[in-house]
């Protein structure tokens, strides 16, 4: 397999909770040297934004840490060396953060010129841009919340769909700025919002309504409406109460899913022919599937139906699809070490031909575990490295502890 596509590139993360640490993780797992840099006192829970929880050892891995106290001279001194043989800086501090630790885009891009500065906000240009904002609240001001839950009851999505999309849209700028960096030889400031990746994902329903002039509704109500899109899309029970998914997304899939569900009564009635007559019969439609799978364990209603080539999906924890065969097979996640204990985890969700996925770092458990190894590397002697522990100015498991 050829090399990864990032190989040779460095980047360095000012990365904390999750968007930061996700397009770090992008750039790792795509071959960059990705040197995550984290405050003196990082993993205390004066630091809750640092903490060693299960969401840090998946966003973290591919990644070398090192702890350094930056608001102070030498501290700075260690982040400017880091910046300017970087090619990539990440950066998701409140806003004027940077600016004030004198790490912000102006100063450094006289320092290296061809430096990609990737900043990560609540907001982009506009009245709202100094605001901080967070994911769930993102989910709330954009009306994505409003469309994920019952009427009346927003509900955030059960994952953070907005620091991630934010991230990875920004990791789009950047490496658009790189490719534009081979011809012009010099770098930009790409920035990502969390407010607009969470409105651009809302944008298909901002659309249907303002092609239909109605007032849009969550999609729980939408989706069992009489009359809806499409008639059958919905859960169901089976045996034993585990849940699955059917959706009906054709006639012929109608038809096949009568076959397996013990419904050929159904299947030549000409009401039922075509999915808008199926809707406006959905409550008995519902009832009779209800009936046909609750006797029935739902991976044998699963096969059945992919079998017959329906819609179908069973409803999984994030425990229980570990399970699963398609989760299971090679590839499909990748080893970690969590917190001391060994699991698997997924990868970046694209293939190549040309190379795989791998772990090279696990997720950094000890803040500054590769403080001293990337010191060296930008000139410092070990007896200035032991020096500066010992004032307390960097900290690794393998450096001296603060002079007491």
């Amino acid at each position: 397999m050829s090399k990864l596509p990032l190989e040779g590139m460095r980047v360095v993360e000012f990365g904390q909770i999750i968007s930061g640490p996700t397009a770090g993780l992008i750039f790792g797992d795509m071959g960059a040297d990705v040197v995550k840099v984290e405050p003196i006192d990082a993993g205390m829970p004066s630091r809750p934004n640092n903490l060693r929880n299960g969401s840090f050892f998946y966003f973290n891995r591919n990644k070398r840490g090192v702890a350094v106290n930056i608001a102070t001279p030498e501290g700075l001194e260690v982040a400017l060396r880091l910046i300017k043989r970087a090619d990539i800086l990440i950066e998701n501090m409140a806003p004027g953060t940077m600016d004030r630790l004198g790490l912000g885009y102006a100063k450094m891009r006289e320092h290296n010129p061809r430096l990609v500065y990737c900043s990560i906000k609540g907001y982009l240009t506009g009245p709202n841009q100094s605001r901080p904002l967070m994911d769930e609240p993102g989910q709330m001001a954009s009306g994505l919340a409003y469309m994920t839950g019952l009427p009346g009851q927003p509900l955030r999505a059960g994952a953070s769909v907005v620091d991630i999309g934010a991230a990875t849209y920004a990791v789009i700028g950047v490496m658009a700025a790189l490719l534009e960096r081979q011809t012009t030889g010099k770098g930009q400031h790409i920035t990502g919002g969390l407010f607009e990746t969470a409105l651009f994902y809302v944008g298909q329903h901002m659309s249907n309504a303002q092609l239909s002039g109605e007032e849009p509704v969550p999609m729980s109500t939408a989706r069992s409406a009489k009359g809806g899109r499409t008639a059958i899309y919905d859960l169901f029970k089976c045996k034993g109460g585990k849940q699955v998914f059917i959706g009906i997304m054709s006639d012929p899939q109608w038809v096949r899913a009568c076959a397996v569900l013990g419904m050929e009564d159904l299947v030549n009635d000409p009401a039922l022919k075509y999915n808008a007559g199926r809707g406006a019969q959905r409550d008995m439609l519902m009832a009779r599937i209800s009936k046909a799978v609750a006797d029935r364990e739902s991976k044998e209603v699963v096969d059945a139906l992919v079998k017959a080539g329906v819609t179908v999906a069973p409803v999984n924890t994030p425990l229980s699809v570990m399970d699963d065969e398609h989760v299971s097979a090679e590839g499909r996640t990748l080893p970690a070490e969590i917190g001391g204990k060994r699991g698997r985890l997924p990868p970046l969700p694209y293939e190549s031909s040309e190379y795989k996925f791998s772990v090279r770092h696990h997720a950094p458990a000890a803040p500054g575990k590769h403080t001293g190894e990337v010191l060296q590397e930008l000139g410092y002697t070990v007896a200035e490295i032991e020096a500066m522990a010992h004032k307390g100015l960097v900290r690794g498991p393998d450096l001296p502890n603060k002079a007491q």
